[in-house]
């Protein structure tokens, strides 16, 4: 084997053992293995196997004889030899597993883990400087090549790899970095459209966050010179590309707003991106940095960034994604010629639209000084005037018609008098005998001899005396 192997953990073993096997017999001469080699079977007794004898309590008198003198080491000695022998035999390896044991980042930067297959396990060790330069975010149940060099701690008489280099299986690095940050930065509500600003499409002052010598400035300038050259344009120049390009992105989008919020006449909206490229030439605006600058940004941002089919985080983020940064031009400012043409439309219809206007106000100054008019005092006099006679004549009627119907009642009731008087039944040779107080006489018992009488006839009284009464 060369100083690089690659494997998984079962197959690491047999290696291992192949590697120590290689140097047993150098090993035995120094007391690093117990046992005996057979030369007939070439069987060899397990460490295990082989325990360490101490020495007797007294030393036993020198032999003269050519025997072989066994060397007694240490347990921290024995460790140190085992550590040299691995970094000696096997020197730097490539293993497959699985993470396991994962308990997050140290506080300390550094990573204490295991990598697992089906039947095997051994310890892992990252050190800080090392994670650090690792695209994507180390977790649990991961399926990953890590690449380092074997060690043994004979503090715990453990073995682990020191990880030098860490890659996912069956995805690249950067593409696990994008959607693990994709789906944590989801799960925050960063993508939700409600939590997004409206951008217009007339924006008088825009801000570019690209490079100054990019084609796609220059592409965004040449839409607006063609589309509305009345926009004021400002560039914050950043890097679109490499190491610094996060940083420098943050740092221009920041800049953008504290120079717009100093101004009367603050920034309508903030383009942020670049031309098209390689996957890894755009990656810069899927940094977790960058999405959050944004977020937090008090003008409008459009990302634009790549060709159409390019998606980043940014693209995510941002209050509104445009296909390329021509496109993004166009959504942020409207169109010269259609506005143009909208203008030619609306002098066709000003003529019209001003005789309709000035009829319809002719009718409200009708209107106006028609309610002038009957305003007037003179004008209300004469309506009130207008109104008293109505209403006496309306009155004058409805008394004369008042009488008419009670001189025709008055007439009807007094012919029911008339009919019903008892004159009229003296008329007939009827007469009414009354007592000298005017009283009718009902009953011959309020009637004495010699009593005097009245006697009523149609035509006036007759004087009487009672000479005679007598019950019928």
């Amino acid at each position: 084997m060369g100083k690089s192997d690659s494997g998984s953990l079962k197959a690491l073993h047999p290696r291992l053992k192949e590697r120590l096997d290689a140097h047993k017999a150098d090993a035995s001469q120094i007391g690093l293995f117990g046992g005996t080699a057979d030369p007939e079977t070439k069987s060899e007794t397990p460490i295990e196997a082989a325990p360490i004898e101490s020495p007797p309590l007294a030393a036993p008198p020198a032999s003269k004889s050519k025997s072989f003198k066994r060397e007694i080491r240490t347990v921290t000695e024995l460790c140190n030899d085992i550590k040299d022998t691995l970094r000696k035999g096997l020197g730097t390896v490539t293993v497959q597993g699985e993470i396991a044991d994962f308990k997050g980042i140290h506080r300390n930067g550094h990573l204490y883990c295991s990598l697992k297959d089906e039947s095997s396990q051994v310890r892992l060790v990252m050190w800080k400087n090392a994670l650090q330069v690792t695209p994507f975010e180390v977790r649990g149940g991961l399926e990953v090549i890590v690449t380092g060099k074997l060690d043994f701690y004979g503090g715990s008489g453990s073995l682990q790899i020191n990880v030098e280099r860490m890659e996912p299986v069956g995805i690249g690095a950067l593409q696990l970095k994008f959607e693990q940050l994709k789906e944590k930065l989801q799960k925050e509500g960063l993508f939700d459209q409600a939590r997004k600003r409206k951008v217009g499409a007339l924006n008088w002052r825009i801000g570019l966050a690209t490079g100054k010598s990019t084609a796609a400035l220059q592409d965004m300038l040449r839409v607006f010179s063609v589309r509305f050259p009345l926009a004021e344009i400002f560039l914050f120049h950043t890097s679109v590309q490499g190491e610094k390009a996060p940083s420098e992105i943050i740092q221009a989008i920041e800049r953008a707003n504290r120079w717009s919020a100093t101004q009367v006449k603050p920034l309508d909206v903030l383009i942020v991106g670049r031309g098209g490229g390689s996957y890894e030439d755009l990656f810069c605006f899927n940094d977790e940095g960058v999405a959050r600058a944004i977020v937090a940004s008090k003008i409008p941002i459009v990302s634009a960034i790549g060709h159409e089919i390019d998606f980043t985080i940014a693209d995510f983020v941002a209050d509104r994604r445009a296909a390329t940064p021509s496109n993004a031009a166009e959504l942020s400012s409207p169109d010269r010629q259609e506005w143009l043409r909208r203008l030619e439309e609306i002098g066709e219809r000003l003529p019209v639209t001003i005789d309709d206007m000035i009829r319809e106000l002719q009718q409200k100054i009708d209107v106006i000084t028609n309610r002038l008019v009957l305003a007037a005092p003179h004008k209300k006099l004469q309506l009130q005037k207008e109104f008293l006679r109505h209403r006496e004549e309306l009155l004058v009627r409805s008394l004369r018609k008042k009488l008419d119907q009670l001189k025709t009642s008055l007439a009807r009731r007094g012919a029911v008098l008339d009919a019903l008087s008892p004159l009229k039944v003296l008329d007939r040779g009827y007469s009414v005998a009354k007592d000298p107080n005017g009283r009718a006489l009902r009953s011959v018992a309020q009637v004495g001899v010699g009593d005097p009488l009245q006697v009523q006839v149609a035509d006036g009284l007759i004087h009487a005396i009672a000479t005679k009464v007598s019950r019928s």
